[in-house]
């Protein structure tokens, strides 16, 4: 038996191939080049060549490696976390820690001791510290690649490059030669520098030894020495780090040929009943064109109240491309939905509102309102700033009725109109409408007989926000009706987003299209905004209050344990196996209670993924990656079970 293991990286290409008792009978690093298709190729025919085999003697191949799509012959794919793992068991089998340096990216993984992943962590979208980075210094310091490991090691100066990324190190390293430093010292300053960054990504996963470092850059020895000083110990490197990757592919390859389990990557749709109309969900959109628009920003912003005033709440979306614009005003530490926002004011892409409703809710909506003011200088804009408690308790619900009754007042003032109780227990009998239409709808869904994905479901809600609610409830029995008995009988992963706010829905997609489903989430911009109904009575001020106060807590409320309790119970009720916790990059109140929810469901042996984003989804490839990782364990967790 003959099983080959493919790793497809961004400098090189490697395979291995093994037999039946797991010798490795071969191995191959070429460059990728241009092409990785024909890379793959290349060592394919190369390991069939040189071992005089047929490509019928060989029972199975995996592809690994940031190219491991582009093996057309591979019978499945898997991603570089699982097989780094996996080889570095094989060579180690006391290994805990494995840290891998490629050419464009950089991990840490926490395994058991099968070589299973228990947890990961990546880099960044840039190639800052990588092979790649090495290979451009290594140029601008006219030295081959593999001289600055043992040239490192006669530094004798503490020379500092600040920065990791390619370009501006560059020019550091420029500046450095310009003022006479020595090379070696240079290459150490260098070293220290990636040194520094990989003992980063080790206190956030926890360091567990046996420490084993895989890849290319384990044959620079002075990276090794300085991250050997940074961590009090010896590193394991194996003869050829390089072939870590495809080596363990190679293995879960003969696993998989010795199981005769030929399941592909992405596991097969299979919906039982009527056939599926997924444009039907995908392409609904209804929006008022005949009450004027006040926007709104948060998901704590009483709805009831601007419909009562006769306006339609709008919540608003940012550009989804780089917000460059925005950047001009706001700090780089603003988390980029509201760069985005603030992207589509200075473009003049909102202009047809009436007002707009900010909430004091985390430091950047309170920079969102100042930046907008300052735009709108001049102008005579309805500009309102709504507080919000951060408690959940009954002072904090008559303390909100407070801050509601004054916005409401506002409204009638600068507007010239008049709210009153009537037309504010109509405007909330209409959302409560709405918002029971939605538990009935999603109920369907959570019980597996609407035949959709999770995907076109949160697509849905999303619009739904935004859409006239008398029909959006009118489409939603239409729906339940037309997709009545169509039920997904998918056996996949099941799993539960939650966090900061995703207006990139593409981020589910991305997670479903890995092979699992996304069955419920807690997303302000999701379903957290249909939770909840209004009971009306004698000051339906205070009711909307309670309701939106008391509600399930965003993440800016100071009780976590409650939140986190909502999701577990949800999780076991629907048969979930495992969370995905969403933050976009600089959400402070998202990211501040994430080491406690690590910890929980650490604690409650809960597989939980962490993806941090920005808003315009550049960071796409290393999503997928760390995604697919994530639904291996899932795998590898339900077959045990």
């Amino acid at each position: 038996m003959y099983t080959i293991g493919i790793d497809i990286g961004s400098m090189s290409t490697n395979g291995v191939l093994i037999n039946e008792k797991k010798e490795i009978l071969l191995s191959i690093i070429i460059p990728t080049g241009a092409s990785s298709k024909k890379a793959a190729d290349k060592i394919f025919q190369q390991i069939l060549t040189e071992h005089k085999l047929s490509e019928r003697d060989i029972n199975y191949i995996v592809a690994t490696g940031y190219g491991r799509i582009k093996v057309p012959f591979a019978n499945e794919v898997v991603t570089e976390i699982t097989c780094h793992a996996k080889g570095a068991n094989y060579y180690f089998p006391k290994a805990r820690t494995i840290i891998d340096i490629g050419g464009q990216d950089s991990k840490v993984i926490k395994v058991d001791a099968n070589g299973n992943v228990l947890d990961f962590v990546m880099n960044d979208k840039c190639a800052a510290g990588t092979g790649r980075f090495l290979e451009v210094m290594a140029r601008t310091l006219e030295i081959d690649l593999e001289e600055m490991g043992p040239i490192s090691l006669n530094g004798k100066e503490s020379v500092s490059v600040s920065s990791l990324c390619t370009v501006f190190a560059e020019s550091e390293v420029v500046s450095l030669i310009g003022a006479d430093h020595r090379t070696a010292d240079i290459c150490r300053g260098l070293h220290i520098s990636i040194a520094k960054r990989i003992t980063a990504q080790l206190k956030r996963i926890g360091l567990e030894e046996e420490i084993v470092m895989t890849g290319g850059v384990a044959k620079n020895i002075g990276v090794v020495a300085e991250l050997e000083k940074n961590l009090g110990c010896k590193i394991k490197i194996s003869e050829e780090p390089q072939i870590n990757g495809a080596l363990g592919a190679a293995l879960i390859a003969l696993e998989k040929a010795q199981a005769k389990t030929h399941t592909p990557a992405s596991m097969s749709v299979s919906v039982s009943g009527s056939t599926r109309d997924d444009a039907s969900i995908t392409e609904f959109s209804v929006e008022d064109h005949t009450l004027p628009k006040i926007g709104y920003f948060c998901s704590y912003t009483p709805v009831e109240l601007i419909r009562a005033a006769g306006f339609h709440p709008v919540r608003i979306k940012g550009s989804e491309q780089e917000s460059s614009a925005a950047n001009e005003m706001l700090c780089s530490n603003i988390c980029s939905y509201i760069k985005a926002v603030v992207d589509q004011k200075i473009n003049g892409k909102l202009e047809d509102f009436k007002g707009m409703v900010f909430v004091n809710s985390c430091d950047g909506m309170r920079r969102l309102y100042d930046a907008w003011v300052k735009l709108d200088n001049g102008k005579k804009s309805f500009n309102y700033i709504l507080d919000i408690p951060k408690n959940t308790d009954d002072a904090a619900v008559f303390y909100y009725a407070n801050l509601l009754k004054n916005f409401k007042e506002k409204l009638e003032t600068f507007f010239a109109l008049k709210i009153n109780p009537d037309d504010i227990n109509q405007s909330i009998t209409l959302y409560n409408a709405v918002r029971e239409k939605v538990r009935m709808f999603l109920q369907k869904y959570w019980s597996g007989y609407l035949g959709q994905s999770g995907y076109e479901i949160f697509s849905l809600l999303k619009k739904g926000v935004n859409a006239v609610p008398e029909k959006f409830q009118s489409y939603l029995t239409h729906l339940m009706k037309q997709r009545e008995g169509i039920c997904d009988t998918r056996n996949v992963p099941r799993l539960f987003i939650w966090g900061s706010i995703m207006e990139n829905e593409k981020i589910m997609k991305i997670i479903e299209d890995a092979g699992s489903k996304v069955i419920a989430e807690d997303l302000c911009n999701g379903s957290r905004y249909f939770d909840a109904q209004i009971h009306i009575s004698d000051d339906p001020i205070l009711s909307i209050a309670r309701r939106y106060i008391l509600r399930s807590p965003c993440s800016r409320m100071v009780n976590i344990f409650d939140r986190m309790n909502n999701v577990l119970t949800t999780m076991q009720e629907k048969s979930i196996h495992g969370a995905i916790y969403h933050t976009l990059k600089f959400c402070d109140h998202n990211l501040l209670d994430y080491p406690i929810i690590k910890k929980t469901f650490h604690e409650k042996n809960i597989p939980l993924l962490h993806l941090t984003c920005d808003y315009s989804l550049s960071s796409e490839g290393q999503i997928k990656t760390r995604v697919e990782a994530f639904l291996e364990q899932l795998t590898r967790t339900s077959r045990k079970e």
